[in-house]
This record gives C-alpha cells, sequence and structure tokens, in this order.
C-alpha cells in the first residue's frame, strides 16, 4: 500500500512539474515572438515611415533576458548544457555517482551566489526603472533570481536522487549532467 502511495505521488509529481515546463516553454516561444514583432515592426517603421515605437526596444530587451535565463532552465532539465564526459565513461559507476554529487554541490554554491547577486540586484533595481517604459529594473534581475531559485531546487532534487540511486552500470545515466547523443534522451 505504501509503495502504491509513493508511486501516484512520483507520478503526480512529474505530470505537475511537466505541465510547468510546458507552461515555461510557451512563455519563452512568447518571448521570441515578442522580440520578433517588435523588432521587425520598429525597421519597418523607421525606415519606411520615419517612426518607431519608442518601447519596443526595451520590451524586446526584457523579452531577451527572460528568453536567455528561463531556456538555461529548461537545458538544465532535459541535460543539454555542455558537459564532456570522456573522462567520466572511464570511471567506474561508483566513482562517477561521487563525482557526480561533488559536480552538484558545486552547482548549488555557485547558484547560491548567483541567488543572493539576483536579491541584492532586484532589491537596487525596484527603485531603478527604464527610460521610456517606467518599469522598475527589478524585472530584468529577477530573471536571474527566479531562474538561479528554479535551477537550485532541480539540483537539490537531482542530489537526493543521486544520493538513493544504486552506483551499478545500468544507472550511470542518472550520474550525468548532459547526454551525448539524441538517442539518451
Amino acid at each position: 500500500m505504501q509503495g502504491n502511495h509513493q508511486s501516484r505521488m512520483a507520478s503526480g509529481a512529474k505530470r505537475f512539474s511537466d505541465l510547468l515546463f510546458s507552461v515555461l516553454t510557451v512563455f519563452l516561444a512568447i518571448c521570441v515572438l515578442v522580440m520578433l514583432v517588435l523588432v521587425f515592426s520598429n525597421v519597418v517603421l523607421r525606415y519606411g515611415f520615419n517612426s518607431g515605437i519608442n518601447i519596443s526596444s526595451e520590451i524586446a530587451r526584457l523579452s531577451f533576458v527572460w528568453l536567455i535565463f528561463g531556456g538555461a532552465v529548461l537545458a538544465l532539465r532535459t541535460r543539454e548544457h555542455l558537459a564532456i564526459n570522456m573522462l567520466m565513461d572511464r570511471m567506474s559507476p561508483q566513482v562517477q555517482k561521487i563525482v557526480h554529487l561533488a559536480r552538484q554541490a558545486i552547482i548549488l554554491w555557485v547558484l547560491w551566489l548567483i541567488i543572493e547577486g539576483g536579491w541584492n540586484q532586484t532589491l537596487i533595481g525596484m527603485s531603478t526603472v527604464t527610460p521610456v517604459a517606467g518599469m522598475p529594473i527589478a524585472v530584468f534581475s529577477g530573471a536571474v533570481l527566479l531562474s538561479a531559485v528554479i535551477m537550485a531546487v532541480m539540483i537539490v532534487l537531482d542530489f537526493f536522487i543521486a544520493l538513493g540511486t544504486p552506483a551499478s552500470s545500468e544507472n550511470i545515466r542518472a550520474f550525468r549532467t548532459s547526454v551525448d547523443n539524441i538517442e539518451e534522451i
């Protein structure tokens, strides 16, 4: 009975996670669309009609910032960040697990530094506004803060999953931060 309850909870958590990342993917697509429409419209208006949309460059820049940091979150989830696994391939599964846990601890520390800096920049940016739109600069540094928090949660969860995963040749995929080829996804 207990195992069935845990399996349903894990399944529900996976569905919720998939839903959140689908929403993030749609949000990133909207960011690309907003950038495309604003920049293209502004180019046409400037060259064709000698006018433009004043706010377009600020909104396009904001969309770009959120696109970059949201994309980093998606890349971490799908294990598409750059990694060189040649050395890992030569290690035993037990050593791979230890290296993976150490690597995740270092990544978590770096994310903590980013969270701390993002929080400080967000606080500073609350009192500073953009020249045209008048929105707080904090919406830019908020992207850094939010993405680092989400990635830190993902790293902590991965850390605990790796701790509970037996170090065997069948489970070495759990000890990787990236995949070598598309078949592994």
